[in-house]
């Protein structure tokens, strides 16, 4: 099911099959989001309960072994339409028997999605409703359009000096740091920054950044609770992801339990956690 917001500034629309943002535009019309074309057919996916690969695509808990595909599986799983309104929706998914062959941990997710002015506003809502401990990640992966032509940026609120990491051709988190690509605040994007994937800011400083085309500012994405950003395209691709995380990709070099893996989050039984970020499109 599709579901579209919209206010003389922004139309947004929404499938309820994966909770994802599938077009987005501003108030000339013109579409920011990344078409879903060959090279990678997707949009916007959600991320849950991983972010990257697990080792083998195997998830370990308590000395049985669960198949995982990359990025989880809440970008491929249909979510309840809780509620629409011409600016409002909520998607909703918890556990069932399919998730369960994958991810033994019983849990909510919803995303409530809201259009005012220029701004789309996303919050998601992930609860741990077992009687255990819960392990997690959760991100959005937003793809918008890019072109080589010199002139793109993503200009900082805050200096991003601290080192990156990367991740190897698995999506699995490599050893050690590299020096931070951000300039005086400003990121400038080049087809080559991404020849060794991801650019992931393990602790960001930052609470916003602004997308910059060679004609100007595109959008604004603000995402203040997550603590984690990262910097994706795929090569030869016409897009460039921007991506709020909660939590890392496991260690290339980990092979045990999901619950002690480095950058999990751990989330407690009855605990409920909100993230939450916001599209603002520039005319």
């Amino acid at each position: 099911m599709r579901v579209r917001l919209q206010t003389d500034q922004l139309r947004a629309v929404l499938d309820s099959h994966g909770a994802e943002l599938v077009s987005l535009q501003n108030s000339t019309g013109k579409e920011l989001l990344w078409s879903a074309g060959t090279q990678w057919p997707r949009h916007a996916p959600v991320l849950f309960p991983i972010i990257g690969r697990l080792a083998n695509d195997t998830l370990h808990h308590d000395g049985r072994d669960y198949p995982m595909p990359q990025h989880g599986f809440a970008r491929d799983n249909q979510f309840a339409v809780l509620e629409t309104t011409a600016h409002t929706a909520r998607f909703f998914l918890r556990n069932n028997p399919s998730t369960e062959t994958m991810f033994p941990f019983p849990f909510t997710l919803e995303s409530s999605w809201s259009v005012n002015g220029p701004t789309l506003q996303l919050i998601f809502t992930l609860t741990n409703t077992g009687p255990a401990p819960m392990p997690a990640c959760l991100g959005w992966h937003p793809a918008f359009r890019w072109d080589p032509s010199p002139g793109w940026q993503l200009q900082f609120d805050e200096e991003e000096t601290a080192a990156v990491r990367r991740v190897n051709a698995q999506v699995q988190l490599m050893p050690g740091g590299h020096p931070s690509p951000v300039h005086r605040r400003v990121l400038t994007l080049t087809e080559d920054l991404f020849t060794d994937g991801a650019i992931i800011f393990e602790s960001v400083k930052s609470n916003t950044v602004q997308y910059v085309s060679p004609a100007g500012p595109l959008l604004d994405l603000a995402f203040d609770d997550f603590l984690q950003f990262a910097v994706w395209k795929q090569t030869d691709a016409d897009f460039v992801c921007l991506e709020p995380w909660a939590g890392l990709p496991a260690p290339a070099s980990y092979r045990g339990e999901l619950l002690a893996s480095p950058g999990q989050m751990i989330v407690q039984p009855g605990e409920e956690l909100s993230f939450s970020c916001g599209v603002t499109a520039h005319p």
